[in-house]
């Protein structure tokens, strides 16, 4: 089965769905418009799709998934605290419905489920993943600044920062797309009686484009403006 090229946006899905028949394969025309849906009754191509579109909610259906497929979904699922997903099984197999609860799906259902009901329960989920706790803030894509445990995490694992580096992403990431010159940096991040280069700031932040950026030498969330300082664009 050709898969469309990861490379074009517009290609990805925002809801997997791994089904070989059934409503499964019909909520696409009752998914709301912000879903763009693709269904594969391959599971090896379903696992490669979960990782490289990055779905925000995967429907598995067993079968055709095996216990391996599973795995790999409820793995993918504790990576990544964006995906929400929804588990489908025969009517009878009730066992088998609570054994995926208990491995960590968002919901299990009968494969029976009417398409209307499938889709609207996956809507409830997509937007449950969209909505973020105050607690943290967006950084760049899958990254997100957690000010309670106070650490960046990329895709729910932990990424290293140093204090500063900490505390400068925060002032940043609190007014997104607010520009703030080098002297405005330091004085709040390093306070008003720090005594020192103003170039500081810019040590910090190349050390933040490094853990951030995809290209650190062509940044476009922590981006430089001209002449003044820095600013944080995080979409």
């Amino acid at each position: 089965m050709a898969m469309p090229s990861a490379d074009s946006p517009e290609a990805r899905a925002t809801w997997l769905v791994l089904a070989a028949d059934g409503p499964a394969l019909e909520i696409g025309g009752v998914a709301p418009g912000t879903a763009h849906v693709r269904a594969v009754d391959d599971p090896t191509i379903f696992t490669a799709l979960l990782a490289s579109d990055r779905p925000r909610v995967a429907i598995v259906a067993q079968p055709p998934a095996g216990a391996r497929d599973l795995a790999a979904v409820c793995a993918e699922r504790r990576r990544r605290q964006g995906l929400r997903t929804i588990h489908l099984s025969p009517g009878s197999d009730v066992s088998a419905r609570v054994a995926a609860l208990r491995d960590g799906f968002d919901a299990a259902l009968p494969q029976t489920v009417e398409a209307v009901e499938l889709a609207a329960r996956a809507a409830l989920l997509d937007e449950q993943s969209r909505t973020r706790p105050a607690s943290t803030l967006p950084i760049a894509q899958g990254f997100e600044l957690d000010l309670v445990a106070h650490e960046l995490r990329l895709d729910g694992r932990a990424v290293h920062l140093r204090p500063k580096e900490f505390q400068l992403l925060a002032m940043l990431a609190a007014h997104p797309g607010r520009a703030y010159s080098r002297r405005q940096l330091l004085d709040r991040v390093w306070g008003p009686d720090q005594v020192g280069d103003p170039r500081t700031v810019d040590v910090h932040i190349r050390w933040l484009r490094s853990k951030i950026e995809p290209a650190p030498g062509r940044p476009v969330h922590l981006v430089t403006v001209r002449g003044f300082g820095y600013r944080l664009d995080p979409r």
